[in-house]
């Protein structure tokens, strides 16, 4: 087998097992380990994390790499994976071949956290980066990014379609699951049910109401942590009625994908209208009062409607984005 370094941003805490903040890592070190003796370079982790790592994979340090020439993939462009790459090309003299696999608009997320310096700090990072490697990515509107293929993450696998209860009542009106960080669009999101969304529950999941500022407890807003079993995450998507994502920026959502597998109407904003990819019941609205309770009214009215149009949609597979990292890394890595 072709051996390849596999470089992530992510943590990870090592026990006798591999654990990791979120699943994304190991969905690609589950698809890349079946063509690719996989050597992974990573960040440790001082506390516990949640996601349990996929174990067929070989834990590197990277003054342990004595090739000259080295298969590498790199998953997004961090100052971690900067730095490590120019180690590697400048200080360990390696020949890197291979890919870096963009996961979301670099440019836009740190021009929203830096301003024009965190811009020309990223522009610094991808140039130099992509100077050596190719580019994957999982969105054709990324700045700066002119890609052939399109890579479409997902997790969904057959359990996400079983057992689907289309109920008349649910336990909380709307739903969010991710970071709860200021691009993400969620202290836009706790101000709008703060504002003129009083009457509607939300659930938040991915952050301990213990580590949220007072100033973001409302009433009718219900925090969760992070949820790694399958069936516990399916359940939350089967309590609400609507699934809510105000991201300002992102890639290609793995929860719109989830959400829509559990029928669940999805309402995003303008921002990001492209994550549709031409599937039925994902709903756009500007960022207003007017707009959003249209959207609302109008999803309520014809649920059931909505409900079989997404049922009959298509729908991104865990199996379909393996198939597809594959064969756009078939060809270039080298024996």
């Amino acid at each position: 087998m072709k051996k390849i370094y596999l470089i992530s941003n992510d943590k990870i805490w090592f026990s006798d097992k591999r654990y990791t903040s979120n699943n994304d890592l190991n969905n690609i070190i589950t698809c890349l380990n079946k063509n690719y003796d996989l050597n992974l370079l990573c960040r440790k982790s001082s506390t516990k994390l949640n996601f349990k790592l996929d174990d067929n994979f070989k834990l590197v340090n990277i003054n342990q790499i004595t090739e000259k020439r080295i298969n590498f993939f790199m998953i997004s462009i961090t100052p971690y994976n900067f730095l490590t790459y120019l180690y590697l090309i400048l200080l360990k003299r390696k020949k890197l071949n291979g890919f870096v696999f963009l996961r979301s608009d670099g440019f836009l997320e740190y021009k929203y956290r830096l301003g024009l310096v965190g811009y020309f700090i990223y522009y610094l990072m991808f140039k130099l980066i992509t100077k050596k490697l190719k580019t994957l990515s999982c969105s054709k509107n990324f700045t700066n990014v002119s890609v052939k293929e399109i890579l479409h993450p997902s997790e969904l696998d057959a359990k996400w379609f079983e057992n689907i209860d289309q109920k008349k009542f649910y336990k909380t009106d709307f739903l969010y699951i991710g970071r709860f960080k200021k691009e993400k669009g969620v202290f836009y999101l706790v101000k709008i049910f703060n504002d003129y969304m009083k009457n509607y529950n939300l659930t938040i999941v991915g952050t301990k109401k213990s580590s949220i500022p007072k100033k973001y407890h409302l009433k009718n807003i219900f925090y969760k942590d992070s949820i790694s079993n399958l069936s516990d995450l399916i359940r939350e998507y089967d309590k609400a009625q609507i699934f809510i994502l105000p991201s300002y920026i992102e890639g290609f959502p793995k929860v719109i994908s989830e959400a829509l597998a559990r029928l669940k109407p999805v309402i995003i904003f303008s921002e990001i209208s492209y994550v549709i990819n031409s599937r039925e019941g994902i709903f756009v609205c500007e960022r207003n009062e007017e707009s959003l309770k249209k959207t609302i009214n109008h999803i309520l009215k014809n649920y059931e409607d909505i409900q079989k149009k997404i049922q009959q949609g298509h729908f991104y597979t865990k199996e379909n984005f393996g198939k597809e990292l594959l064969n756009s890394t078939k060809n270039e890595f080298c024996n």
